[in-house]
């Protein structure tokens, strides 16, 4: 029920408010309930506690206790969380103005993605959506900024951890299926139990697609689970293990000029030789925790494989692409005094390697066949983080955190190419577009390292009432990519380009956040001062179509914004006995700019909107029974660095409306929705990438005949339902 969601976020239960001042850092979790509502809940509660009491912007997400609703992709999960920007879909994520410059391709540029501590994606790429399984996953931890000392040491937006299910916190077996518009289907089996000091979990599911437009199918096919191992009171050991597979045909964008009347439509090239994308990964990891008194030892280490076959794209042909990532990585917590003080500490290391075989060819036979190999890279990157950090209660109540955070790693590419120039061949060529390249070799072996420091305070200056505030110093590489990019664009053209540098930011953050029994808040500000910001522009600027993307420095630029997030319940008893009316209000405020740039000068940056926002108003029923409507607000968006282009280079702001009936048993046995998503089918554009401006010779009165942004749009008038029955 509703209710017992809007309880869970925002109160505990009393053996966990009993503990609730006894840690302060993120110690590791053990789950001892025996039952769905108990044990699958006193983790999270047990975090949220731990977070309220941190000096940052950071916060728990319940996924298998949140609303019953379609959970297909971070946008479903996350909607409710304050600082967070994503697209419908939820391939495109951005925290604090994060990849600000260009759409999913980058791998969610400048936020670390983790799975129960592992990381979840390359060393030197942000993270791989693909890899996300949101079924199964109990939580989600989300730090925004720079304030994860334990995960964020390479990224400037934040960082996030999936926390599985187990066998502890979810025993018996459930099946849900989930289906509805644009050939919409999800299904899912999960098994969970515990026997004396072990316990299992196992979980399989499978999410098909038609896709809203033209050449979108989508299949993904997921399997995972965790065996965990307890041979005393003292030991914990868990083994996690997936695998999956994801099938996406690929729909080019479309000009905006022509959203209204061709949202559905993917241009020709999208299916001249049937674009897609496949992508399969395996992955193992292992976590054993050691207590000793006042002390914990964890030992971590993990392996990832992965391959992705992108085929074949006009202008970058047949992409086969193959990684493998492993790992160890060690943490020490201690509690302690420290001149009295109550004191804790913390402090680890983590060391990856990444090793890949990045292969490009022609094709042939429509796109079905790999013809002549056009580049043969091996790439590899080591990355090594350390971090420490210690909380003093200097007064009753009062907390200062202050913490270190080191990083060293490498980007290496070695081209083993060597079947000199090859000529690139237009749309008219025969067998249609076909990618060329220069004859000289693309090499580069470059290292980079940093000291992030950081001071926070937290002071609850009443009971579930917080004041916060923090300065924190982030850092962040560009990817493999980024730097490959640029060579071969400075190869291809004979320009010389810069090379890209780092960048770094210095974040000043306060907050205060807590609540009521019927209202709680969440209001963080923030101001951010970002020196070399990777931003992405065309290679050829003037060209009228970009078909190739590369990094570069702004000089300096400024991330100011305000955070809100609101719950509340206004009414009860309204109609009868226990039931309510509840409300949830998330805002957005993001003002993001260049400060005094060489060529931009002070213009507002492009892709993240001023203001979103997200209102939700509904009842529930003490039966279990409830509905609900909502509105998704964007403001308008600029599509150029230098604000050029006119109105015709202006993303329109969009409003959509949505609703949500459903049933939920006490006994959480059973749950029923419906839920209807753009209700008014309004015509908006999902995704798309800035460019930094519009030529001379393309503005005038013919702008919007001549040329126009290209966007993704986002999906029309949808309805789905779904229902899970547990036993």
């Amino acid at each position: 029920m509703l209710s017992a969601v809007f309880v869970q976020i925002f109160t505990v239960g009393d053996a966990v408010a009993q503990t609730r001042d006894d840690t302060v850092l993120l110690d590791p979790i053990t789950v001892t309930g025996t039952g769905p509502a108990s044990a699958s809940g006193q983790p999270f509660f047990v975090q949220q506690q731990r977070f309220l009491r941190r000096p940052g912007a950071e916060a728990v997400v319940s996924v298998a206790d949140q609303n019953t609703g379609k959970k297909a992709d971070l946008g479903d999960v996350l909607v409710r969380t304050p600082g967070v920007f994503m697209s419908d879909n939820g391939n495109f994520i951005s925290i604090r103005g994060s990849d600000i410059s260009t759409d999913g391709s980058r791998n969610g540029r400048g936020i670390r993605a983790f799975i129960d501590g592992f990381p979840l994606g390359r060393t030197e790429a942000g993270f791989t959506n693909p890899l996300i399984d949101l079924l199964a996953t109990d939580y989600i931890e989300l730090y925004r900024g720079g304030n994860s000392l334990r995960y964020g040491a390479i990224a400037t937006g934040g960082a996030m951890n999936f926390v599985s299910k187990t066998g502890r916190a979810v025993p018996g077996q459930a099946i849900g299926v989930m289906g509805g518009s644009f050939g919409t289907l999800q299904t899912q089996f999960e098994t969970g139990g515990s026997k004396d000091n072990l316990d299992w979990y196992l979980q399989g599911n499978v999410f098909k697609t038609d896709g809203y437009r033209q050449h979108t199918h989508e299949g993904n096919y997921r399997f995972s689970g965790n065996v965990g191992w307890r041979p005393s009171e003292d030991v914990d050991s868990r083994t996690f293990f997936a695998m999956g597979r994801t099938d996406r045909d690929l729909a080019e964008p479309i000009p905006l000029s022509q959203l209204r009347q061709n949202r559905r439509i993917a241009p020709a090239n999208s299916y001249l030789f049937n674009e897609r994308l496949n992508f399969t990964y395996q992955r193992i990891a292992n976590r054993t925790t050691i207590r000793r008194g006042d002390t914990n030892y964890e030992f971590g280490a993990h392996f990832l494989n992965t391959a992705l076959d992108h085929l074949p794209s006009p202008f970058a042909g047949i992409i086969d692409y193959k990684w493998q990532e492993g790992g160890l990585s060690g943490r020490v917590e201690h509690k302690t005094d420290l001149a009295g003080l109550p004191t804790e500490f913390v402090g680890g290391v983590r060391v990856g390697y990444t090793s890949g075989a990045f292969d490009r060819y022609r094709h042939a036979n429509a796109g079905t066949t790999k013809a002549r190999q056009i580049y043969d890279w091996s790439f590899s990157s080591w990355l090594v983080e350390s971090y420490g950090e210690a909380a003093v209660e200097v007064l009753p109540k009062v907390r200062v955190f202050t913490g270190l955070q080191g990083v060293f790693t490498t980007r290496t590419l070695r081209d083993d190419y060597r079947g000199g120039a090859v000529a690139a061949l237009g749309p008219t060529s025969p067998g249609g577009p076909q990618p060329g390249r220069v004859a000289g070799l693309l090499n580069y072996d470059r290292s980079y390292q940093a000291a992030n420091p950081k001071i926070g305070l937290n002071w609850e200056y009443r009971p579930d009432h917080f004041l916060f505030a923090n300065v924190s110093r982030s850092f962040e590489v560009p990817g493999g990519a980024d730097l490959s990019n640029v060579l071969e664009a400075q190869g291809r053209t004979g320009i010389a380009l810069p090379p890209v540098q780092p960048q770094s930011a210095w974040t000043w953050e306060a907050g205060i956040r807590g609540g009521w029994e019927r209202f709680k808040y969440d209001i963080t500000a923030y101001h951010m001062r970002l020196r070399n910001e990777i931003l992405t522009r065309c290679a050829s600027e003037i060209a009228a179509a970009c078909t190739t993307t590369i990094a570069f420095n702004a000089d300096r630029t400024v991330h100011n914004g305000l955070e809100i997030g609101l719950k509340t319940i206004p009414f009860v008893d309204l109609l009868q006995p226990d039931d309510r009316v509840f409300a949830n209000l998330v805002w957005n405020f993001s003002d993001f700019r260049f400060d005094n740039d060489r060529r931009f000068g002070n213009n507002r940056l492009p892709v993240i909107p001023r203001h979103t926002l997200f209102g939700e108003v509904g009842y529930e029923h003490p039966l279990g029974y409830y509905a609900s409507v909502n509105l998704r607000h964007q403001s308008a968006r600029l599509s150029t660095f230098d604000g050029s282009g006119g109105p015709a280079f202006l993303i329109p702001a969009y409003s959509l409306l949505g609703a949500k009936i459903g049933w939920r048993s006490p006994d959480k046995m059973w749950s029923f929705y419906i839920e209807g998503r753009n209700l008014t089918n309004v015509a908006y554009v999902s995704e798309f990438s800035a460019t930094p401006s519009v030529p001379v010779t393309q503005q005038g009165p013919a702008l919007v005949r001549s040329t126009s942004p290209q966007v993704r749009p986002g999906e029309g008038r949808a309805i789905y339902a779904g229902m899970t029955v547990r036993f």
